[in-house]
């Protein structure tokens, strides 16, 4: 019973966070889906050459692209 609550969550969680990303692409990229991935690996190299610890998984956090 425990492992079906915690996967329902997880579930929840991911469903909740392609939201916020679909969001972005069509808010702020008009629904470019590619201008989005372009985005987001110029943000994860450049937090990668300031020696960032926080790689891709900080540039997907919603309101941190520049565009």
């Amino acid at each position: 019973m425990l492992d079906k609550s915690l996967k329902d969550e997880q579930v929840l969680r991911v469903d909740k966070r392609l939201g916020r990303i679909v969001r972005i692409i069509v808010e702020q990229y008009d629904g470019d889906v590619k201008a989005f991935v372009e985005s987001i690996r110029y943000q994860v190299e450049v937090k990668t050459e300031a020696g960032s610890d926080h790689g891709d998984d900080a540039a997907w956090h919603y309101g941190t692209f520049d565009h």
